[in-house]
């Protein structure tokens, strides 16, 4: 099937989406934090406002503004069943603009995705679609170009449409492995702790079930950028025990990478290694191995052969290789944390302790694991403040919890569930959301090391004017509380369309771009802001326009 799949792509029309030289800094599926990269980042020599265009005849699709962390996207989709996404823009092609800009005003609303009918923006291939830019969570000028199954929104390897422009003879380069031990079943030099190697001394020796991850990164000609690492394959005596395939990545699968990454090394080194064994509850499709997962049980008294092959999507491989040595040795018994209460990946977890209530369902939990319950005061004396691990614990996707206020509340509907990293961490706390019911307000987690409480907010956001020219209106709006959940202006009572950018507190305007006439006289000017409590703030102003 994926022989077929290349072979479909390889002779599909598909161009390069600018007029410079096709240079990635960053590729599909690198491993980060909660997610993988979505698509490649090309290079727009440090500028920004270079022409982008279509990669292959379609249709507009959507036009994003300021959401997902994509700043400004456009999205073509093809007849091949696939879908292009060209992030971090600039400013869309002119009749895109003023699509969106009606779509905007139509439903007082600036961040939007407004989608569009197949045959209402046709674009063929090469055509120009938008100018590059640096908007949403980039930290650099670039194009972030993703492609899509139209079907599923699936993530698929641009680079198996584009690879034909982008010419690639460096091999990935591979640093060293790590065993882990699998706890109560194995040991691997002598220690049932997961432990790096490099592969230079050659032979080891382990007893029982160990799993294994790999250092490794992919490189590019022309280039000084690390990338991550398209396939990887461990054969343990010539037979293929795992092997990972970074492309159609479901979008819900996205926090999968935490498990198929050790995400606890990353976390205090920076540093990825990606296991070579697949956590019973890690269902990425990527990643392929038998019925042991990949774990390799050295229960024999013999050599084992290992070896692991690395390629890139242009088939440049490194090979390396190591042989352990079967011995037999005491195993540790597994040990766990005093007084937790186990988590089962296979079931669902409800868990209550005096006012405090989790419901992690199926599917969430990468292993069995434990549940491990602190709780502190807080300042307020709404409720304790509860964490569930002493380490790093996210989950694949969000959890319900719910905490009991610990006395009589004046105004329940102002209550919400707040975050923080820690308890000592400071500024204003995450929103988590907040429904009152039964004397419980509920809301929603997914990681497990954090520190949740109840807070409430009566306040309404600030609003601080900063310029007052009306070709460059401009408010700060920030809230200590619940965070903003929105802000509209009104001039002379007719909606005028605030914008923001990466900072989401400052919020702008140009006049002469709005629907509003100049009369040259006075007018009145209203901004509404609005906290996820439903606390709004009104300010007026008289401006001259």
């Amino acid at each position: 099937m994926n022989l077929l799949l290349n072979l479909l792509l390889s002779i599909l029309p598909f161009g390069s989406p600018v007029h410079v030289p096709l240079q990635l800094a960053g590729n599909f599926g690198e491993p980060r934090p909660n997610h993988f990269h979505g698509g490649i980042d090309i290079k727009t020599e440090r500028e920004v406002n270079l022409g982008v265009y279509s990669i292959a005849d379609g249709y507009i699709s959507s036009a994003i503004v300021e959401k997902y962390g994509y700043g400004r996207a456009i999205m073509v989709t093809h007849p091949n069943g696939y879908t292009s996404c060209y992030v971090h823009l600039n400013r869309f092609a002119p009749q895109i603009e003023a699509a969106v800009r009606k779509w905007q005003y139509q439903h007082q609303q600036f961040a939007c995705d407004v989608k569009f009918r197949p045959g209402e923006f046709p674009v063929k291939k090469g055509q120009f679609i938008a100018l590059s830019g640096n908007t949403g969570a980039s930290q650099g000028p670039h194009i972030h170009l993703e492609i899509h199954k139209t079907t599923n929104s699936n993530l698929y390897d641009p680079l198996n449409f584009l690879k034909g422009i982008v010419k690639d003879k460096t091999a990935p380069a591979v640093y060293s492995f790590k065993a882990y031990p699998q706890p109560g079943e194995g040991v691997f030099q002598h220690s049932p702790n997961s432990r790096i190697f490099t592969f230079d001394k050659g032979h080891f020796q382990a007893w029982g079930k160990v799993g294994f991850g790999v250092r490794a990164s992919d490189h590019m000609d022309s280039v000084y950028n690390n990338f991550g690492v398209r396939y990887t394959q461990l054969f343990c005596d010539g037979k293929l025990v795992f092997s990972s395939d970074v492309n159609n990545i479901p979008t819900s699968c996205h926090r999968m990478v935490n498990s198929w990454g050790d995400y606890d090394h990353f976390l205090s080194t920076k540093i990825w290694f990606m296991k070579s064994y697949i956590e019973p509850g890690n269902t990425l499709p990527i990643l392929r191995a038998g019925a042991n997962r990949g774990i390799i049980n050295f229960n024999q008294q013999r050599d084992y052969h290992l070896r692991y092959v690395i390629k890139d999507v242009f088939g440049n491989q490194t090979v390396k290789e190591f042989t352990v040595r079967g011995e037999p040795e005491a195993i540790p018994k597994a040990s766990h944390p005093e007084g937790a209460s186990p988590l089962y990946y296979a079931k669902d977890n409800r868990f209550e302790a005096g006012s405090i209530r989790l419901n992690i369902k199926k599917g969430l939990l990468a292993k069995n694991s434990w549940l491990q319950l602190q709780h502190g005061g807080t300042s307020n004396g709404l409720s304790a403040a509860y964490s569930f691990s002493k380490a790093a614990f996210p989950l694949f996707n969000y959890a319900q919890i719910s905490i009991k206020p610990t006395a009589g509340v004046r105004n329940p509907e102002k209550l919400y569930v707040a975050m923080r990293n820690s308890l000592n961490a400071s500024g204003p706390a995450s929103y988590c959301g907040g429904t009152y019911a039964n004397g419980w307000v509920i809301g929603r987690m997914r990681e497990m090391a954090s520190v949740y409480f109840l807070a409430s907010d009566e306040t309404a956001p600030t609003i601080t004017e900063q310029n007052r020219n009306p070709r460059n209106l401009t408010f700060k709006v920030t809230d200590t509380g619940s965070g903003l959940q929105d802000c509209k202006a009104y001039l002379d009572g007719k909606f005028i369309l605030l914008q923001f950018g990466k900072n989401k507190e400052i919020f702008f305007c140009d006049l002469t771009k709005t629907p509003v006439q100049p009369t040259d006289m006075e007018r009145t000017l209203k901004i509404i802001a609005t906290d996820n409590r439903n606390n709004k703030k009104e300010y007026l102003t008289k401006i001259k326009y």
